[in-house]
């Protein structure tokens, strides 16, 4: 025989709910993030062209995705 649902259903669902709401805000984060980060890339690159007349410059070590939007920006 079955058990009526219990008000920990409920509170299954609240806390997926609450869980859904924390990872919505992380994603939202990091696309500021990645944003801020084109930003200061392509203020820095700039820089770098206008002030230098080296072929190249070096960056702190940046995870794959940061390198990526570097690439983007220097094309």
């Amino acid at each position: 025989m079955e058990r009526p649902p219990a008000a920990a259903d409920g509170e299954t669902r609240r806390r997926a709910r609450e869980q859904a709401a924390r990872m919505k805000k992380l994603q939202e984060q990091e696309k500021r993030q990645k944003v801020e980060f084109r930003k200061r890339m392509e203020q820095e690159v700039s820089q770098f062209i206008q002030a230098t007349g080296e072929p190249r410059r070096r960056f702190q070590p940046m995870t794959k995705i940061e390198r990526s939007i570097l690439h983007d920006v220097a094309e």
